[in-house]
């Protein structure tokens, strides 16, 4: 995805909440030889400006994109704002090796490299709040967040454990939304998309914040109603129905940021109110709510005891009610359980010199899980269970002319599950225009609380994964980067779903496992930018567990296109009007759509398709309000969300057909930024 320059020099924090001043590299922690560079080229262009960005989720220490110890994606406001994104569904599937599919009972959960990575395998952040619900550890996605208040996302496509634990098996997402300081006044934002049927999206949101000398404050909302679809679902057995009001997506979001010399208070409400009658492999008599509420909060404050010496103890509780189906029946039953987890974390970090960088730290959390059924219980024969886990982390940058040296490894103990422990090694260096990454992690995937509950006899282990990755690139011009890398990810012991009637399982099967490259090229300038990504995997040579497997085409797994090409492009017509292009064009995918006569799932192979989107913003005389309008599948094409894994052999387990997506819907975009007035000296 092409990644733009940030529209200003705003202040930006590590993982352990020491302020870096800004976004873009200081000239003071160059080397002589890199301000001579500088002099020499003069003002950096606005592709340079980029690279040099400071970038925090891949270490506990910012380090440019080009350095830092992760394969990664930048997401700007500007490329969201441009794109005219109806949700993060719109941005994500810009990114190489993101892709999405069906879970059950409406849900659309995301793919990496391949890989379904659903429940628990990607950790998604937002203002450094753990986002994954932590009975299953899933995400939704769909008319859920409000991207029009997004300043930033920072995202790892490889593994992350090291640093997060063990929901980052395979990628971590990381939301940065504008802070009061962005903000500076009122931003009110709307959206309304349209399809030849119906509405399929009405929200609005509102954002205010300011910073006043050591104070910064700032509060945004969002509510809206949106439908996931206006298509006709056909479920394995051959049933129909319009989704057509039948698959609500209506969020309501508040999110409270609070900052005092250093000292911090986050809180953030989320209510994703949703409907769904496709359940798991036969649809409902009629919809089915299903609601999935949240309630964050943090507290952290950043003690500076000296200029080498930083220690950050950190505060977070989370409070949440996924999945919950007060209506239950024979079909779909009731879900009323309810989850709270406890955070204590202290992080360390410790500048012996400028090229010297240590952090280590230790991490506490407690769970407790109710169901407020009268006569639910869990594995222990009571309506209430507890868990806990201590961890302890470690990492080490040294800087030398050669290379950068990143070790850094985690340890987690759970009282239950046992105990996982994922060393991390990156070897990374910018020379002139090349920049090169040769990484290798190990990571895991924690049981969430049901994947113990389902599983036989309540015995499960922690997914292990190895991952090598190599990166290299090359600065073509001042204006244009051409990256390449390369990856390979096996999967010991995953942590396999399945389903007895209606009901959840889960248990330990196998490895499983992708290898390929993702390249990306992007230019950048004054009339705008372009950029081209392609991402390849193969499941060849790697043992395929049956639930993922296509057992006619050994190199692909369920679900997700060996081959993706995306396109993002921004052309300014004028100060005022500018076009944007997004396009990505899927190769062959594999899913189960029906069933034969003896009851066994149909194995079906979709063509390849694309996606095809045009946006045009226009800066209006009022100051402040923008209007844009847009178009997005503009052919109009069926790209359904498929499920990722299935039971091929069973008769009685039956996958979930394809879901389908989104037809040709027409949007309008409105946003009004009030700034406030400085004051005036007296």
């Amino acid at each position: 995805m092409l990644s733009g320059l940030y529209s200003g020099l705003h202040a930006q924090q590590d993982s352990t909440g020491r302020i870096s001043g800004k976004d873009t590299l200081d000239y003071y922690d160059m080397s002589l030889e890199q301000l001579l560079n500088v002099k020499g080229h003069g003002v950096p262009s606005e592709l340079e400006a980029f690279i040099n960005s400071l970038i925090s989720v891949a270490s506990k220490k910012p380090l440019s994109t080009r350095e830092s110890p992760s394969i990664l994606t930048l997401v700007t406001q500007e490329e969201i704002t441009a794109s005219g994104a109806r949700d993060l569904i719109d941005v994500l599937r810009l990114v190489p090796g993101i892709d999405f599919g069906v879970d059950v009972q409406g849900v659309v959960g995301i793919g990496m490299r391949g890989n379904w990575a659903h429940e628990g395998k990607v950790l998604l952040l937002l203002d450094g709040q753990e986002m994954n619900e932590n009975m299953y550890a899933t995400t939704q996605f769909g008319n859920h967040f409000p991207v029009d208040q997004i300043k930033k996302i920072e995202i790892i496509r490889g593994p992350g454990s090291a640093i997060y634990g063990g929901y980052a098996e395979y990628g971590v997402i990381n939301i940065i939304t504008k802070q009061g300081g962005d903000i500076n006044g009122v931003t009110v934002s709307g959206i309304y998309g349209q399809t030849s049927k119906d509405y399929m999206r009405r929200d609005i949101s509102v954002s205010a914040g300011k910073k006043m000398n050591d104070l910064e404050w700032s509060l945004s909302g969002m509510i809206g109603q949106g439908q996931r679809s206006d298509q006709t679902y056909t479920d394995i057995h051959g049933n129909s129905y319009s989704m057509q009001g039948n698959s609500a997506l209506d969020p309501a979001y508040a999110n409270l940021g609070l900052a005092y010399k250093g000292l911090s208070f986050r809180a953030i409400a989320d209510f994703y109110h949703t409907t769904q009658r496709d359940g798991y492999d036969q649809i409902m008599p009629s919809p089915y709510t299903q609601n999935f509420n949240s309630f964050y909060m943090e507290l952290k404050y950043p003690w500076l005891v000296n200029d080498k010496w930083t220690i950050t103890p950190k505060l977070n509780f989370k409070d949440q009610s996924p999945w919950r189906t007060p209506q239950g029946d024979s079909l779909d039953q009731t879900y009323l359980r309810t989850v709270s987890r406890s955070t204590a974390n202290v992080t360390a970090s410790y500048n012996p010199s400028r090229n010297i960088n240590i952090v280590g730290g230790g991490e506490f959390y407690y769970d407790q899980a109710i169901d407020h059924q009268d006569s639910g219980v869990f594995y222990n024969g009571k309506s209430t269970i507890n868990f806990y886990n201590y961890a302890f982390f470690f990492q080490g940058l040294l800087k030398t002319r050669l290379v950068n040296i990143v070790l850094g490894a985690r340890y987690d103990k759970q009282n239950v599950y046992g105990d996982a422990f994922v060393p991390r090694i990156g070897l990374t260096k910018k020379y002139d225009r090349f920049h090169f990454k040769l990484l290798y992690s190990e990571s895991f995937r924690s049981p969430a609380i049901e994947n113990i509950d389902l599983s036989p006899n309540n015995i499960i282990h922690p997914e292990r994964t190895q991952v090598g990755e190599l990166e290299l690139g090359y600065q073509i011009t001042r204006k244009s980067i051409l990256t390449v890398n390369f990856y390979d990810i096996t999967t010991y012991q995953p942590i396999i779903y399945y389903s007895v009637g209606q009901l959840d399982a889960y248990t330990n099967e196998g490895k499983t496992g992708t290898r390929g490259l993702e390249a990306e090229y992007r230019i950048k300038a004054r009339w705008g930018y372009v950029g081209l990504n392609y991402s390849f995997y193969t499941a060849r040579n790697k043992d395929r567990v049956p639930s993922y497997r296509v057992a006619t085409d050994s190199s692909m797994l369920l679900g997700f296109a060996s081959h993706k090409v995306n396109l993002n492009a921004l052309f300014h017509l004028s100060k005022a009007l500018s076009v944007n292009l997004t396009a990505s064009f899927y190769g062959p995918r594999w899913g189960y759509t029906s069933l034969n006569a003896d009851t066994l799932p149909v194995l079906k192979k979709f063509d390849p398709t694309m996606l095809l989107n045009i946006f045009m913003r226009y800066q209006t005389p009022v100051k402040g309000l923008s209007v844009g309008l847009g178009v997005y599948n503009l052919l109009d094409q069926n790209v359904p969300f498929i499920q990722p894994y299935a039971e091929p052999t069973s008769t009685t387990n039956l996958p979930h057909a394809p879901l389908p997506g989104l037809s040709r819907e027409f949007i309008l975009r409105l946003s009004w930024n009030m700034t406030f007035k400085k004051a005036t000296p007296q």
